[in-house]
């Protein structure tokens, strides 16, 4: 495959899956915008689990700002 593929379902552009160290293997992509089920987009390295976000939420004075797309009721219970 070119390095610029394109995904057949949306037209997106391909990203490359890389392995734990890093690597790609020359072979393995994935689209980020139509494949939300995919394995390999079931973490996020800059995503906050409800438990970060509740940490920052209340060190910042429980303001609207830092509830990072959580319920209140969702970061108290974290808490």
């Amino acid at each position: 495959m070119s390095r610029f593929a394109m995904c057949p379902d949306c037209g997106h552009r391909l990203s490359r899956v890389k392995d734990s160290f890093g690597y790609w293997d020359e072979e393995t992509y994935i689209c980020n915008y139509c494949s939300d089920e995919n394995e390999y987009n079931e973490y996020d390295e800059e995503s906050l689990s409800v438990f970060e976000a509740a940490d920052i939420w209340f060190s910042n004075g429980k303001d609207e700002e830092f509830m990072f797309g959580f319920t209140e009721d969702e970061l108290e219970e974290a808490l």
